[in-house]
């Protein structure tokens, strides 16, 4: 169990929404003036596509280096020190008003190397800490970005740019990718970063039973040097690639060294087309819980579950500290903890007593609570990001229900949806739930990415209409009222939230609906999602910077049989969705790939597959002397995206004010 100044904080074993994580959402906004960029290429300032991207030879110096430190002895107060917030232009990126949600608390002073920063995280992580095999809670990158780094990054304007990759290039049709790393990288065992390296970390995401429906797109790979060639699968094009390769937990490069020795790495498996006899004869006695990255901070220690941490130390041979390749000072931190705090008002209480110097959340009533204490800085953001919703199973038939188990959902009845949806007041969830901060979601696409809609064709709040419906559900299931689990994790906050929206049925349908909660446990939550074994589940999703990284979640390919692992949860198998899925896939023309993301966004409002509820607002709250949450210089000197996506920013370039984290 975590301990901080010598006080052992029991954290209830409560728990928030968790997901796979491999991406998703849109890039820019559709109908302002910024350019619509095409996949896998850095913009320059127009839509037309180009065949490559690379990163400059020499980078821009930023700063760090030092040694590690513990974190016993820390002050539990704070320190009273200037909370200023900002929300002037970001260069590239435009300002509060052009970014949804954004407030910046302002950094003080320069960079100072010192400090261990103690992060309060919302959950941990089934399986960890490979990726092809970790059932990934949002809050697992921030473990993944203490000890490797992905391939690809995402710049203030929202272009792929390369991290580890010195450049990428495509052929003229997209079906064959070549990446070249760059020289003189190391993972943390000493492995080298090349083309073999970076092949064989691919390879498991292709071939692994969690990812593989994700890059079931990746055909052969070969290596040669400092270079990795994919071809896409079938010859298919594949305009956005490295977006996959730019966020989701199989972008962040592990030593193939490492990996080899892991028992079930795909590697080891008789009869796929990536299989090594030799490795499998060879000592599976490696520990996938104990990472060997290649990032600022070396794996120290992890223990699972609630009220525990991951713990890593400064990498004083990072590729881009003093002693590596670009010739920066990073990382300024000794070590970072990620401590998981499942508990919403546990996570909060651990920050304003000290024991968290930073903590995430994605509760705007939280947030809102925060935004009046001048003690913290509070970052928040919903750029590129998540949407909360409820997920419905809508297995059915032979391919997705063989033995029949969902087969007597009312959910499976598009009118029911409907009816349910037309039912839930979103404006009053989100002052309820949110305190107005995160707006109410009519689909996937949140403002300023590529698909989104002002009118989606999703159902309106109106209880007339949503009792007529209702009455048309009944009558066609031929029953008096409807039945099915409306579950969530444990969290008190997420039960009250699903109650509210059965408050809302009640009060519309009296009787004819009957909707009931079973609180499950954050570890088992996401198994449930992955096997199907739900009716309707409180989620949240869909951040990212492509709308191509949607198809690994509603492709019809991605769903399977209830009972087998499928990333399409709700295992929806749409032609509609699947043909617009493929033009976003295969075309670089932003302005098909723009209209054919409307289309799924008006095909998701027509037929429900989900009640989308909000817009997620994501907050970080730190200390006052906590620096960095939204500075971001990517190796090449290119500004970085700050704060985005699902609460995610980097932490190489964090520091505390005079190098102590107290």
């Amino acid at each position: 169990m975590f301990q901080r100044s010598h006080r052992r904080k029991a954290l209830a074993a409560l728990s928030v929404i968790a997901l796979v994580a491999v991406a998703a959402c849109g890039d820019d906004d559709d109908s302002s003036s910024n350019a619509t960029t095409t996949p896998g290429t850095v913009a320059t300032g127009s839509s037309t596509p180009s065949s490559s991207t690379s990163s400059e030879e020499e980078s821009t110096t930023t700063e760090s280096s030092g040694s590690s430190a513990t974190t016993t002895g820390k002050s539990a107060t704070t320190t009273g020190k200037s909370t200023a917030t900002t929300t002037a232009s970001t260069e590239g990126g435009g300002t509060q008003d052009t970014l949804p949600g954004l407030r910046v608390a302002k950094d003080e002073g320069e960079p100072v190397k010192g400090g261990t920063l103690v992060y309060g995280l919302e959950a941990d992580s089934a399986n960890g800490w490979v990726p092809y095999r970790t059932s990934c809670a949002t809050s697992c990158y921030v473990n993944l970005e203490m000890v490797s780094d992905p391939l690809f990054g995402v710049s203030d304007t929202n272009e792929i740019v390369p991290v580890l990759a010195k450049s990428v290039e495509h052929n003229a049709d997209y079906t064959e990718w070549t990446i070249t790393v760059r020289d003189g990288i190391k993972f943390h065992d000493g492995t080298p970063l090349d083309g073999a390296a970076v092949k064989f970390n691919i390879d498991t995401c292709v071939y692994a039973p969690l990812t593989a429906s994700a890059y079931a797109s990746i055909g052969e790979t070969t290596a040669s040097g400092q270079t990795v060639t994919i071809k896409t699968r079938g010859g298919t094009p594949w305009v956005a690639l490295p977006a996959y390769y730019a966020g989701g937990q199989c972008a962040y490069m592990f030593s193939p060294t490492w990996m080899k020795t892991l028992p079930d790495v795909p590697q080891r498996t008789e009869g796929l087309p990536i299989s090594d006899p030799a490795l499998a004869a060879t000592p599976a006695d490696g520990d996938p819980a104990k990472p060997v990255g290649l990032g600022a901070f070396k794996f120290e220690s992890y223990a699972p579950g609630n009220g525990n941490a991951f713990r890593a130390v400064r990498n004083d041979d990072y590729w881009r500290g003093p002693n590596g390749i670009t010739g920066e000072d990073l990382p300024y931190l000794d070590a970072i903890e990620g401590v998981v705090a499942v508990d919403e008002d546990g996570r909060s209480n651990g920050l304003r007593g000290g024991q968290f110097d930073i903590m995430m959340t994605a509760n705007g009533d939280t947030i809102s609570q925060f935004l009046d204490d001048d003690s913290v800085k509070v970052n928040t953001s919903a750029r590129n990001g998540e949407t909360a919703y409820t997920m419905l199973n809508v297995a059915e038939g032979p391919e997705t229900d063989p033995e029949g188990k969902n087969a007597a959902s009312p959910l499976l009845n598009v009118n029911c949806r409907r009816a349910l949806a037309t039912a839930i007041d979103t404006k009053r969830f989100s002052e309820e739930r949110s305190a107005g901060l995160a707006p109410p979601a009519n689909g996937p696409f949140p403002p300023g990415s590529v698909g989104y809609l002002a009118d989606t064709g999703y159902p309106q709040f109106d209880p007339d209409k949503a009792n007529q419906l209702m009455d048309t559900c009944l009558s066609e299931l031929g029953v008096q009222k409807i039945e099915f689990s409306f579950n969530t994790t444990n969290d008190p906050f997420n039960v009250e939230s699903n109650a509210l929206i059965i408050s809302m049925w009640t009060e519309a349908f009296g009787d004819k609906v009957a909707a009931k909660i079973t609180p499950i446990e954050q570890g088992q939550y996401i198994g449930l999602a992955l096997t199907g074994a739900f009716q309707a589940f409180g989620w949240r999703n869909h951040s990212g910077i492509d709308p191509d990284q949607q198809r690994v979640w509603w492709q019809s390919s991605a769903s399977a049989p209830i009972g087998s692992l499928a990333i399409n949860f709700g295992r929806f198998k749409d032609a509609e969705i699947d043909a617009a899925l493929e033009t976003i896939k295969t075309t670089a023309d932003p302005a098909a790939r723009k209209t054919a993301a409307e289309a799924i966004n008006k095909r998701f409002g027509d037929q429900v597959y989900n009640f989308w509820a909000l817009w997620v607002l994501w907050g970080i709250i730190t200390q006052p002397y906590v620096n960095g949450v939204n500075t971001n210089t990517l190796p090449d000197g290119t500004k970085g995206i700050g704060l985005a996506g699902a609460g995610r920013h980097q932490l190489v370039g964090m520091w505390c004010t005079d190098g102590k984290c107290e």
